[in-house]
């Protein structure tokens, strides 16, 4: 299965009209949530540790934590210039051909690559951040985390989408969110959901104070 898109951008209006600094919002979500952890990721560094491994390891422990983990809605961001597509002559591709590490190589890229969504997507309208960011909704279940339903870039070429810059159940009971440039998530919820988080062994988490600036992986 793959994420719907979601034509109703009201669905986002408890986030993107939240009142907090738009920046906040952003990188934390909406205020009012009993705790807060910051789980850093590696862009680069690290395979098993990449921003949409991290994103969807904390999707899938936030699952047990809502009453609705069949109905939720993911915001993609519109900025990301894979959702566009245009003209590109090559990039860089990682293989994971060794455990714990990467190769990365170039490969020719197809000379003109389609937007990722069908006309009806793309020009859809998107959940609006104060002007600073907008976002195209999609919904479905969280085990469909990543699952954008996507155009590939190619016949032979999957095309691989950013995570969502937030995540949310419709019962609202949490909310994760990732802007765009930063090395790391915010999940704010319950506080039995962020124990949770800060006891994972492998998502290296932090409790997180709202309105606080993210603090920068070691």
């Amino acid at each position: 299965m793959t994420l719907r898109h979601e034509p109703d951008v009201s669905a986002a209006d408890w986030i993107v009209r939240a009142d907090a600094d738009w920046g906040v919002i952003a990188g934390q979500g909406p205020p009012g949530f009993e705790a807060y952890a910051q789980v850093p990721f590696d862009r680069d560094d690290s395979p098993e540790r990449t921003d949409d491994v991290v994103h969807a390891d904390v999707v899938h422990l936030a699952t047990a934590h809502t009453s609705t983990p069949d109905d939720a809605v993911f915001a993609l961001w519109e900025g990301w210039g894979d959702i566009e597509g245009g003209d590109a002559v090559s990039m860089l591709y990682q293989s994971p051909a060794l455990t714990g590490f990467g190769r990365v190589f170039r490969r020719p890229r197809p000379p003109r690559i389609p937007p990722a969504f069908d006309d009806a997507v793309m020009k859809a309208p998107r959940a609006d951040l104060d002007g600073f960011r907008a976002y195209l909704l999609f919904r479905g279940p969280l085990s469909d985390v990543g699952r954008w339903g996507a155009r590939p870039e190619a016949p032979d070429w999957p095309r691989r989408l950013a995570p969502a810059s937030f995540v949310w159940p419709q019962d609202r009971s949490w909310c994760i969110a990732q802007d765009v440039d930063d090395d790391s998530l915010t999940i704010g919820g319950s506080q039995a959901l962020v124990d949770a988080v800060l006891a994972h062994p492998d998502l290296r988490a932090e409790p997180a104070t709202y309105g606080s600036p993210p603090r920068l992986p070691d």
